[in-house]
């Protein structure tokens, strides 16, 4: 995401996007813009920042394709966590960008070519919390970092640089992912998104996704 003085910015509408309804109010300076994708997913909703990643269906999944830009698709629904406690999901790129030097710890290198992020509202704005999970051009699977403009949402690696021209499928304990990196024994969350942004790094990136399910534990 581009470098933003508070904080980064889907995090940042997150609070906001919960706290109304319908989905209409943002946080900060940062409105909602006509959606660059012609339809969407029913349900989900284009939240966009720095230009417009577009997101199209093709075939079995939502294709992205970001140029030096930053939006991403939301779903706002409060899932029990004691019934659906896992989240499901894939994604799948045939490239890597070339990206800069730049590391994507750090606010100038913060984009992604896949990212997927779980959110649980706190009773004030800035008590919500995030996961973001990730695919990674530098860091190993398990790795983590808190975001550089946010400190309630946490980096979490689930692919590293390999894996190009191939489905990857994820699966995660989300509550016991709140736990570990946040700290928190959380019974629901409030909202999911994916995105793939390349503003911060002026670059372009196109990746696929399955969209992500909660589903019963085994």
């Amino acid at each position: 995401m581009k470098t933003r003085s508070v904080t980064d910015s889907l995090v940042q509408c997150i609070p906001a996007l919960l706290l109304m309804s319908p989905l209409s109010g943002f946080l900060g300076a940062a409105p909602a813009l006509p959606a660059a994708t012609e339809s969407l997913p029913e349900g989900w909703q284009e939240v966009s920042f720095s230009g417009q990643t577009r997101y199209r269906q093709t075939g079995e999944c939502w294709q992205a394709t970001s140029s030096n830009a930053a939006s991403g698709l939301v779903f706002e629904s409060q899932v029990d966590l004691t019934q659906t406690p896992l989240l499901a999901w894939a994604w799948r790129a045939e490239i890597q960008p070339d990206w800069p030097s730049g590391s994507e710890r750090q606010k100038e290198g913060d984009d992604f070519l896949a990212r997927v992020y779980v959110i649980h509202k706190g009773w004030l704005p800035w008590q919500s919390r995030a996961i973001n999970y990730v695919w990674s051009r530098e860091a190993l699977v398990g790795e983590h970092w808190a975001n550089p403009f946010a400190g309630q949402a946490h980096m979490v690696v689930v692919q590293g640089p390999t894996g190009l021209g191939e489905w990857q499928h994820f699966r995660r304990d989300i509550r016991a992912d709140f736990l570990r990196y946040h700290g928190l024994e959380v019974e629901r969350v409030d909202a999911i998104a994916i995105m793939t942004d390349t503003d911060n790094t002026a670059s372009d990136a196109q990746a696929c996704y399955q969209l992500p399910v909660f589903m019963e534990a085994p």
